[in-house]
Formats: C-alpha cells, structure tokens, sequence
C-alpha cells in the first residue's frame, strides 16, 4: 500500500476493473473537518479523489456513485446496514510531477489509500491552460473556475445543446463575448487577425455584444440583403427541394436562363424556334406551331428578310402572295402551317439563323450554351432579382413543351408554388436592395465577430436558403484560398434545429459537407439547439465538443445516448435534473469531461402570458 499523502484520507480501494473503482469509507472519515486550516467538506456525486500510484504520481478519480454498505446477517432489521459506505469511482487522469495528463495508463493497487483532492490539485486539474478564459465554476466546488483554451473550444465543430430556460444562450454569449473580449484587447496568444465569427441571431439574444468602437458589427436585418445572382443551383435546391430526376434539371436550366438580358432572351427564343421547326417528331402540328408562334412575337421586330426575298410564294392551289415583309412571311406561316410552301418554311429558317448568327450555330443547330456564355447577352449579378428566376422556370417549361415534353409544367406545379411564395414572403425584405449591403460584401469585409439579425427572415425556409448561402459562400472561398490557416471561419447558428434539420436537408448538403470537409479548409460549425433529436445526425456526428444543459425530453435523451459519442449513461441520466446555468462539457477540447455551473442569472427568456389582471389595471 502506499501512503504519501497527509492530506484527507477518506477510505482504501476494495475492488478495480477496466473502467472503474470501488472503496469502503466511513461517516466519520467523509464527515466535515478543518484540515491545515482550511474547512473541508465532501458531497456524494462529481467529487474528485486521487490515489498514489508512486511517489511522483496521483491518480485522479471522480465519484459516480455511493451506496451503503450492508452488514453480514443479523436478527434485528435495524441491524442490517452499518455506518460505511461504498464509493464508485471512475479514473480520469494522472497529476505527475504537478502537471496534470489525462488518461490513465496504471491503476493503484486494491488496498491503497484514496484521498480527497484539495484545491491545488483541483487547480492542477481545471487550470492548466495560459489563457484565463472563465465562464463558470466546478459542480460541488464553488470556489474551483476552471480555464478553457478559446482556441481547442473553436478547433472543431461544437454543439451547445439544452431545453428552453436551461442556460444554453447565457453560455453562448459569454463564449463569444470572450472571443470578442480577446480580439480588442489581444494578448500573447490572441485570436488571429483575419478570423471570422458568424453569428445568426433569431432573437436579439446577442446585440448587447459588440461594443461602440469595438472590433466586430451587428447587423441589423434592414442593412443587409441576400443577392439573388450570387444563388446558384445548390442554393435554390436547398428551399425548393426539387426532385432529382425531374425538377432539379429544370431548376439548374432556369438558374442559368436567369441570367439572360433581353438581347440575351431574343437569341434563345430564336433558337427555340429554329429547333422547333426542324423538330418533326413532334406529334402534334397545332402544338408546335402554338409555341413557334409564341417564340416570334418576342423577336419578330427583330427579324429581317433572308436573300431571295420578296418574291412570289404559292399559297395553296389557288392562292399566291407577295412576301415582301418579315410579318407578311410569319403570317403565312401561322396561316397555312401544315400545308404550306417549302419557301415559307426555308425564308423563316434563314432568317431566324440570319439573327442568331453563325457564331452561336453548330452542327447546323443553334447552341445554347454559347448563347448562355456570352458576356453580352448576360446581366450582371447584381441585378439579377427573383422574377428573373420565375420568367426562367416558365421558359424552360416553353421549351420542354416545344421538345414534347407536356408534362414538365404539371410535374412542377409545386416547385413553382414554393417560388412563388417565397419571392411573396422575401421580396420587400430579405431580398430588397433597398439602402441595405449585400451580404456577400459584408461577409468580404467584416473580419472578428459579425452577429447577424435575422429577425426578419419569418419562416424555417428563409432561415434554410439563407444559412444554406452564407455557409456555402464561405466554406467555398476558404477552400480557394491558399492562406486560409490565416483565415479561419467559425459558423455559430442559433436555433440549428429549425434549418439544419435531420429530413429537410439532403446528405450533400453544405451543412453536412463542412461537417465532413470544414475542419480541412478552417471552416468551423457550432450548432446552438434546444431540440437536439432534430439535429442533422452526419453534423452532430462530427462534433466533437458539447456543452449540454438540462434535457427533459425522452427522445432528445435518447437521441444524445447514441449519437453524442464522448457522453456516458450516467451523464445521460443526470442531465434531466440539472439546475439552470449547469452544463456537462466533454468533448476533444476538454482535458476531461466536467460539469460546470455557467456564470449568470436563469430566468425563462420567454415567460408564459399571465391570465391574472393587476388591481392597478383593474382600477383603470
């Protein structure tokens, strides 16, 4: 046995396997007592002991359980227990040489003593990093405020989880108004220059951050608007979620098609119609001829005589006219069409390629996409707008309709009922150019903290395509970026639940992507939620630092159980009856997982409406 200590002895090991130990105690060796002068005092659960391995080295220990010990047989019942208990404890780390290692390679010996730790061992423990960031104090040692690393806490995706009123926003504020406090008043080992914290604020819980002439800005939702050009394909199908085989094809056409000027639309219209005439599979002439007609009244004032006209043109057996206008050959198109004149039918072709011009032609066909690649024939991003996209998605069904293809518009009828409502909801607002920034700029040139209202965006889907935009913005111009180590990115959501939703977002989504990627091109996720079991499940797989407060709800237990990999049953168990403020933290960044009380006064942020009236407002 070993035995090195004069510090409080409390009881000896009686049994040990591979993850935990046991030890018998009595009530009077864990009773109160004065030792070197100070008081000393010892709860049941979350107390930390230590025993000597050798002379230099201490085990550390952390009570998990306490029972009482029975006695052997004896004919009275009040015989049956005696004064001793047993202690349950499991190995965390070692202190070797007063510098504290977590993990345990060795186990003391059965029959060792076991001691109470003191606060330099506790301070050994819980203070071993240079950078004094503190936010509570240690569960069952009020005066022990353990330090945190900013820079390990960051490092990797985290999740700050727990029900409402349970403290989970308290504990996100005081985390970045360390980070802020930090990047104003940097120290040896500051947060670099470059960083970049974005933060959603859904409810003005963190407005009061960012101080005047602070580094850092707080955008209100009316200085900000999200650019409708910078959308590509990813980002509609975010909010739309178009079927894959048939609507995101259509969606990624119409994407493109948005982009087109009115020169830009002209060409394309007559290009559709050339292939229109020179389709003949189609099975219905009266169908076809309808969209070629509906092609020319869009560019017919711009469409001129080929070479050979005017001339003479047989109309039928009895008929004959003069073609010597653009409208006068169109017109006997669309009069005679099915049985009509070879000329007719060469003189609208020569003239429709006469417009579209040899550069854009290949194979004898119109190519589109050198139409959609010409800087001419395009607007710039900025001024591209939502109606631009619906007069896209109807050009593309006019298209598909042209090629055969009935059924697009009927199987789309959702997708473009979701457009329509979101350019209703989002028009005068989140997508309103109007005296506000684009976001994207803002993004560019904002470095530190930039908390970002998104008070105005009213719905789930709103929050998706918006959040959706920003992380993929973001995440994107990192991975290009060869100096990105200097440009790290850290995406802190609130309300996660409601936008990064297990069964609203797709396996490729850009949540997921910089769940799996992010890390490697210095984009960093920390989802804030009170609704954990709706969580995307590939996200909170790759999290690896929690901070989880109180969490009543079976499913949201049972979903942390199996999916929080660094969390113990035991730990599950108690966090139904945690107290506001007291949070569980584990994870890679943690040395060893710990409970902790997080500064600050608890109340409900939204408390129940009283059906009481007040005798003042009675007497009004």
């Amino acid at each position: 046995m070993n035995n090195f200590s004069d510090g409080w002895k409390i009881g000896t090991t009686s049994y040990i396997d591979q993850r935990q130990v046991k030890f018998r105690a009595s009530s009077t060796d864990i009773s109160d007592r004065l030792l070197n002068g100070n008081s000393r005092h010892l709860n049941s659960l979350n107390q930390y002991l230590y025993s000597f391995l050798n002379i230099s080295t201490k085990v550390i220990f952390k009570v998990v359980a306490v029972e009482e010990s029975e006695k052997t047989y004896g004919p009275d019942a009040s015989n049956k227990f005696s004064d001793k208990y047993i202690f349950t404890a499991l190995p965390l780390g070692e202190i070797v040489n007063r510098k504290f290692q977590p993990g345990v390679i060795d186990i003391p010996m059965v029959g060792s003593n076991i001691y109470a730790c003191d606060s330099d061992d506790l301070l050994t423990i819980f203070n071993n990093y240079e950078e004094e960031t503190k936010i509570g104090s240690l569960s069952g040692y009020p005066n022990i405020r353990p330090t945190i690393d900013l820079d390990l806490l960051f490092s990797g995706h985290m999740a700050i989880l727990g029900n409402t009123g349970s403290g989970k926003s308290t504990t996100a504020r005081l985390l970045i108004k360390s980070i802020y406090n930090q990047l104003n008043n940097p120290k040896k080992y500051s947060i670099k220059s470059h960083a970049k914290f974005i933060i959603f604020d859904l409810h003005g819980d963190y407005k009061n951050i960012i101080e005047k002439n602070g580094q850092g800005k707080y955008l209100k939702n009316n200085e900000y608007f999200l650019p409708v050009g910078e959308l590509d394909i990813n980002d509609w199908a975010s909010i739309l979620s178009p079927s894959q085989r048939v609507q995101r094809p259509l969606l990624e056409r119409a994407v493109k098609y948005s982009f087109l000027n009115e020169e830009g639309q002209k060409r394309l219209y007559a290009a559709f119609s050339y292939n229109a005439i020179e389709d003949t599979s189609v099975d219905s002439h009266a169908a076809r001829k309808f969209q070629i007609m509906k092609y020319f009244q869009h560019i017919q004032n711009e469409l001129k005589l080929p070479s050979g006209f005017p001339k003479m043109v047989k109309l039928d057996n009895s008929n004959s006219l003069c073609i010597d206008s653009e409208k006068k050959l169109m017109r006997a198109f669309s009069l005679y069409y099915g049985n009509i004149s070879d000329d007719i039918v060469t003189g609208l072709q020569n003239s429709l390629l006469k417009y579209i011009g040899d550069r854009y032609m290949d194979a004898g066909l119109p190519d589109k996409e050198k139409i959609l690649n010409k800087n001419c024939f395009l607007k710039t991003k900025d001024e591209i707008t939502i109606e631009d996209l619906e007069k896209a998605l109807e050009f593309v069904f006019s298209e598909e309709e042209v090629l055969g293809n009935r059924q697009a518009r009927a199987y789309s009828e959702g997708l473009v009922t979701q457009l329509h409502n979101l350019k209703d909801k989002y028009s005068n607002n989140l997508f309103n150019k109007n005296g506000g920034t684009p976001i994207t700029k803002i993004l560019s040139d904002n470095n530190g903290i930039s908390i970002i209202d998104v008070s105005q965006i009213i719905d789930d889907d709103g929050l998706k395509l918006f959040s959706n935009f920003v992380a993929r913005h973001l995440f994107e111009k990192n991975r290009n970026n060869k100096d990105r180590e200097d440009f790290p990115i850290y995406l802190i959501f609130d309300e996660a639940h409601r936008y990064i939703k297990e069964g609203i977002i797709t396996d490729d989504s850009i949540f997921n992507r910089i769940a799996r990627e992010g890390r490697k091109f210095g984009v960093n996720l920390t989802v804030i939620s009170q609704i954990p079991s709706e969580l995307s499940r590939i996200v909170l797989s790759q999290t690896s630092t929690f901070i989880i407060h109180r969490i009543q709800n079976s499913l949201d237990l049972e979903y942390i159980r199996k999916n929080v990999p660094a969390i113990s049953n035991d730990q599950v168990s108690r966090l139904p009856y945690f107290a506001p403020g007291m949070a569980a933290m584990l994870g890679s960044s943690m040395r060893i997982p710990m409970e902790i009380s997080i500064d600050g006064t608890y109340k409900d942020d939204t408390p129940p409406i009283s059906m009481r009236i007040t005798k003042d407002k009675i007497n009004n």
